[in-house]
């Protein structure tokens, strides 16, 4: 009786997870399945002969790819935790008694639920060198304009990224993700037990220390889920960069001046779209996912065992 009972509710559970089974296998499994056997071929439009693993070898030694993937790098370590520090500093302000809390917290959510083609084409404005608004901040503070968007040099050094065409998108990046950041942030703040908070009061804990011992620690759940979220999705980044690096209408098809904005991901869409090597850039696709993938486990390994977890 207990064995047959078990078996309808194995068989009830497993009823519950098969759409969501069925949407994870139908919408990602097979894709990626696919993009692997797509990337083992010679593909342009029609699928062509078989290759193995040449592609792949291919991309290895294509410096334009291992550009793109220190470029796209460079990227995510420059916008993640300015994402993240900025997004915390702002939850903690909002999650004080202030007048108009309410407002101020949906103010800076407004630009993370505003579309990225509409953001970057605002932004594209502001950047623009011959009448946009930072040259027109520069010039009333008595400096000289700069070019932006159009600028390849790099900021630190002529020939090294971050250039300030993709550090001018890095800035946009962090002003559009910073309402997500501090939303989910407050929402770890609310989840943080009061008397712990009190009780570290009465031992004397305040301010720095406060943060320090009790906050920060009970908010490595939010941090780590955030760090996970915003890696992944800087290291998947386009539709920002691809819109204010021109968007294909004036420096090619894949919209990045000089290739000092080509992340990985538009690089993938150059090979794929524009130059319709659609097995070459599987292959790309392929290792970029795997690259996220390995970034994942080891933000796990480093960070998923500090985690702390308040019942």
């Amino acid at each position: 009786m207990r064995a047959a009972w078990r078996r309808r509710e194995a068989i009830e559970g497993y009823l519950f997870l098969a759409p969501a089974v069925l949407i994870i296998g139908a919408f990602h499994v097979w894709p990626a399945l696919y993009v692997f056997y797509m990337s083992l071929f010679r593909w342009d439009i029609l699928q062509g002969a078989f290759l193995g693993f040449r592609n792949y070898e291919h991309l290895l030694q294509d410096a334009d790819f291992l550009r793109s993937l220190l470029l796209t790098l460079v990227y995510a370590l420059g916008t993640v935790p300015l994402e993240m520090a900025a997004g915390l500093a702002v939850a903690l302000v909002l999650h004080q008694r202030l007048r108009f809390r309410g407002l101020f917290r949906l103010l800076y959510f407004l630009p993370y639920v505003t579309s990225q083609v509409a953001v970057a084409l605002v932004w594209g404005w502001v950047f623009n060198p011959s009448y946009g608004a930072a040259n027109g901040l520069l010039a009333s503070l008595g400096l000289a304009p700069q070019h932006w968007l159009l600028e390849p040099g790099g900021i630190f050094a002529p020939d090294a990224p971050p250039s300030l065409a993709l550090a001018a998108i890095m800035i946009v990046t962090v002003w559009y993700y910073l309402g997500f950041h501090a939303v989910v942030f407050l929402s770890g703040l609310a989840a943080i037990p009061g008397d712990l908070v009190e009780a570290a009061r009465i031992d004397g804990a305040s301010g720095l220390k406060l943060f320090r011992h009790v906050t920060f620690p009970l908010l490595s759940p939010t941090t780590y889920f955030l760090l996970l979220i915003a890696t992944i999705g800087a290291m998947t980044s386009f539709n920002l960069i691809y819109v204010m690096g021109g968007g294909g209408q004036s420096f090619g098809c894949a919209g990045n001046p000089l290739g000092t904005t080509q992340v990985a991901a538009l690089f993938v869409f150059d090979r794929f779209w524009c130059q319709t090597e659609l097995g070459y850039a599987s292959a790309a696709a392929f290792v970029l996912g795997l690259l996220i993938l390995a970034l994942s486990a080891l933000n796990g390994r480093l960070f998923g065992r500090r985690t702390v977890y308040v019942g």
